[in-house]
């Protein structure tokens, strides 16, 4: 190792050895061509050398020493590296700031590997509920005869909710590499939601909710992705419609535009959220006092949609009051 770093010290200071030599000659060569008389040519190139080594062997030793923290620290993390220099100082501020930075985004990892461990083995159990409540309706129809309406909409029921929750988990999936499957346009707001509750709209009818539209815009432009922004509206009113229990009950959608800001609110008049629970709905896995009266409250679809809204690079605020309904705020950046 010594002999390496001595070869690298001399590929490093070649240049400064020849232009420091090369001074040397030129004075010399300047002296005689003044006094070509002068014959004391070799005294000073001598004293030149001589300086030019001491000073190669003091800065040298710097070198090695520093080079040789840095080869050790190559093999052994823990290894300390002492700087003589400021340009050594700068070497090993530099190597730090990686160093944290490594720390840092090997953290990040770490904890994004446990949450998403903890995501996959909260889904899979759910997954299994209505795999295990459609066996069980299966077996019950070959004991009862004459039910089939009733049972075939039970079956319908459950998987719908099976197709819930495995499209959670795609959407958790397709999260690892959201900027890969980004495309952020102008997108029709009003258009978006008009056929998200189409889509729903079997959904609205057997819970007996009924959409309002407020807005006095016949299309409405803003910027997002047009795919995410959709799971993120679909998210909202599938809440908005399982917590709106009762006949004759509306979730109203209301669109306005404040300066460059597109404001969007979906108002539901369902049981609404407990104040104590309100700070915690978009932790993930988190359920609250609904969730332990809702068998199909899984506690990831708000935790997926706050996700969503950061990356999508919108606001989102909710509030609510019990009996009193839910008020979800989405803010966007309209087109300009």
């Amino acid at each position: 190792m010594s002999k390496s770093i001595l070869r690298d010290y001399v590929k490093d200071r070649t240049l400064l050895l020849i232009s420091y030599l090369l001074s040397i000659v030129t004075i010399i060569l300047f002296n005689y061509l003044s006094d070509p008389m002068e014959k004391e040519f070799f005294y000073p190139f001598g004293i030149g050398v001589f300086f030019l080594v001491v000073i190669m062997c003091l800065d040298g030793a710097k070198y090695y020493q520093f080079h040789k923290r840095i080869r050790l620290l190559l093999e052994d993390e823990y290894a300390e590296i002492h700087p003589m220099t400021i340009e050594q100082t700068r070497v090993k501020q530099l190597i730090d700031k990686n160093n944290r930075q490594a720390k840092a985004i090997h953290s990040t990892l770490v904890e994004q590997h446990k949450e998403d461990m903890a995501f996959l083995s909260h889904w899979i159990h759910h997954l299994k509920t209505p795999v295990s409540v459609m066996e069980l309706i299966m077996e019950r129809h070959t004991d009862e005869r004459g039910k089939e309406e009733e049972y075939i909409t039970r079956l319908k029921q459950e998987n719908n909710r099976l197709q819930i929750r495995i499209e959670q988990g795609l959407t958790m999936i397709r999260m690892q590499r959201f900027e890969n499957d980004l495309e952020v346009r102008a997108v029709d707001l009003v258009a978006s939601f008009r056929e998200a509750i189409n889509e729903r709209k079997s959904e609205f009818i057997y819970h007996h909710v009924y959409p309002v539209m407020e807005c006095s815009y016949d299309s409405l432009y803003v910027l997002t992705d047009k795919k995410w922004n959709k799971i993120l509206i679909d998210q909202f009113l599938s809440n908005a419609i399982k917590y709106s229990g009762g006949k004759g009950k509306q979730i109203k959608i209301s669109m306005e535009i404040v300066e460059d800001k597109c404001l969007v609110s979906i108002i539901d008049q369902g049981i609404g959220i407990p104040s104590y629970d309100i700070d915690r709905i978009f932790e993930p896995f988190f359920t609250g006092e609904n969730g332990r009266t809702e068998r199909n409250a899984s506690g990831i679809g708000l935790y997926l949609a706050r996700r969503i809204s950061e990356k999508l690079g919108h606001s989102l605020t909710i509030q609510s009051g019990v009996e009193k309904g839910t008020t979800v705020t989405i803010q966007y950046l309209t087109k300009m």
